[in-house]
């Protein structure tokens, strides 16, 4: 059987690497899991192939088609022409910063230089690189991430983001093997650049930190005065959702706060603010009404593709929609019959997306991506070397489920390192940790004593699957923490440390076909409790990658308050 291999990576974050057997996923892994560097910036998934061509036994020579997920040729040659036509229309915009980022985009993806250096890292292992790279379209391999991932054989096609190539996203039809685009969105108006700038702007990491300001518009309250003036940033159609960013306030002008935003945008909006800033109501309210404003825009988009494909089906992919928030939106418009969103909405799926298009020709079909435990394994003989080498005393449990329900219940804080490592960015029940969300400060305490983040940030739900409907209502399956929904009214305050302040959490669907280990401890949790809900959030603290290997998971139970680590079968305590 074929195999075929996607790669992302180069310029801007999450580069990845995935690699198909004929049309299964045999592995799909993030390259900072490898390198411990947040989103790995301006990498090449050097150690995200190597993993994925380990993972399936076979050296580079098997693989049938390499596919990279950004047309670098086309980026290469075209995009100095393209800056050129902006720089006539607006002049304000041929300033240093986008002189610059021109050169660094150029140099990123020259793809002679892209095969060089792929080429020397394959000749390090005793390889021999001599295989054509196959160079993609950026928003069609994100179409392609979700459509074939999404078991639909048909369905509307919704990417956006902050760019790829020219284009800032654009709406795809789905049938079969075929995906068709029938608009694009191009740059200077981006709604991923939108949402970047506020984050930014906010003192948080554009391009990383985005959750952060969609926590803080939970806090605040609609307001027109603010929507006046974000219309001066961002205009739309109120008909079908068409959108313009303002190139000047975002690209252009002078500078001295940030590359991100003008001056002139700072005397529309207010002082940016740092990371030890105080948020005032009147920064929680812009907030809001930035959320708003992006959710309103999307939702007339949403049905404006579904008027022009009627297919009632939606797949949505790219950077923007990582914003859950927005997604329990869309799930909720009445021209959805059914939702799917690729876990890995940002740019770390398009690896998916390039080698999907590439075996879209093969024999048999896409299945539904039902999980994403696609990473690294480590066996009990494994895990014991690497807690014998830390010289860490521990016990070994044949029902560790068992004895982790009891201590969750008496609200311990538990490690939880299982299986396959998850891709994208939400722990799914293998790089793990969690707590009880029936306690009310349970919250404050894994944001301070652990995650080591801001106190308000929240923390979202993993539930078995026979509790969902009597926890959320009548709401679309979420299995990947990537729609949030409101919690039914009788069960908002029985899960205190699971809840936003808007009455919302980020569910995650916990299958017994799909993690029976995960399952089964959720269970002996109900057992005790009555409940069926775990907190779960990602095994790291702020700033760092989720845990990949059983001494990273060592260390960041011992450098935190985790409370226990239970790891493959063993338990260790403090």
């Amino acid at each position: 059987m074929n195999y075929y291999l996607g790669i992302f990576g180069g310029v801007g974050t999450n580069p990845s690497a995935a690699l198909l057997k004929g049309k299964k996923i045999i592995a799909f892994a993030e390259e900072e899991r490898f390198t411990r560097i947040k989103n790995a910036p301006l990498a090449l998934p050097i150690n995200s192939i190597h993993y994925c061509l380990n993972e399936a036994g076979i050296k580079i020579n098997r693989v049938k088609k390499i596919s990279f997920g950004w047309d670098c040729p086309h980026q290469f040659k075209k995009v100095p022409t393209f800056l050129k036509k902006l720089y006539n229309k607006f002049p304000d915009l041929k300033n240093n910063y986008n002189l610059n980022l021109e050169k660094r985009v150029r140099l990123g993806y020259d793809p002679d230089k892209i095969f060089n250096e792929l080429k020397w890292a394959f000749a390090k292992k005793n390889q021999v690189l001599n295989k054509k790279i196959y160079f993609y379209k950026h928003h069609l391999s994100h179409a392609a991430s979700t459509f074939y991932s999404s078991g639909y054989s048909e369905s509307s096609i919704l990417v956006l983001d902050g760019m790829g190539e020219e284009f800032t996203g654009g709406f795809y039809v789905g049938k079969k093997n075929k995906i068709t685009c029938i608009k694009k969105f191009n740059l200077p108006n981006t709604l991923g650049g939108f949402y970047s700038t506020f984050t930014e702007f906010f003192g948080f990491k554009s391009n990383s930190e985005e959750g952060k300001l969609m926590a803080i518009a939970s806090f605040g309250k609609y307001s027109e005065k603010i929507q006046k003036k974000l219309n001066k940033f961002l205009e739309y159609n109120n008909l079908n959702g068409d959108f313009k960013l303002n190139p000047v306030l975002r690209f252009g002008g002078k500078r001295s706060k940030s590359s991100r935003f003008s001056d002139e945008f700072i005397n529309i909006f207010g002082k940016p603010l740092n990371k030890k800033s105080k948020i005032s109501k009147e920064y929680k309210d812009l907030a809001f009404n930035v959320q708003w404003l992006l959710e309103r825009i999307v939702s007339l988009l949403v049905k404006d593709l579904m008027r022009k494909t009627n297919i009632p089906y939606l797949c949505l992919a790219g950077g923007v929609h990582m914003n859950c928030k927005l997604n329990g939106v869309l799930a909720n418009l009445p021209e959805v019959d059914k939702i799917y969103v690729q876990p890995a909405s940002s740019d770390n799926g398009v690896s998916l997306g390039a080698a999907m298009l590439s075996a879209k020709n093969d024999k048999g079909s896409f299945t539904k991506m039902s999980h994403c435990y696609y990473g690294n394994n480590f066996s009990n003989s494994n895990i014991e070397k690497a807690l014998n080498e830390a010289k860490i005393k521990f016990k070994k449990y044949n029902n560790i489920e068992k004895e982790v329900a009891k201590h969750l219940a008496k609200g311990k804080i538990i490690g939880w390192f299982q299986g396959r490592s998850e891709v994208g960015a939400r722990a799914l029940g293998n790089r793990s940790i969690l707590a009880n969300p029936l306690i009310k400060n349970m919250k404050n305490k894994l944001n301070i004593e652990v995650k080591h983040r801001e106190n308000w940030r929240p923390f979202c739900p993993s539930i078995n699957d026979y509790k969902y409907k009597e926890y959320f209502g009548d709401v679309p399956e979420s299995d990947f923490m990537i729609l949030a929904f409101k919690v039914r009214d009788k069960y908002k305050y029985t899960f205190p440390s699971a809840v936003h302040v808007d009455g919302t959490a980020r569910p995650q669907i916990v299958k017994k076909k799909t993690n029976q280990k995960f399952f089964n401890l959720i269970q002996e949790f109900e057992k005790i409790t009555g409940h069926a809900i775990l907190i779960n959030t990602s095994f790291n603290i702020q700033g760092e990658p989720i845990v990949n290997k059983p001494s990273e998971a060592i260390r960041c139970f011992s450098g935190t308050g985790i409370d226990f680590l239970a790891i493959g079968n063993y338990l260790i305590s403090k």
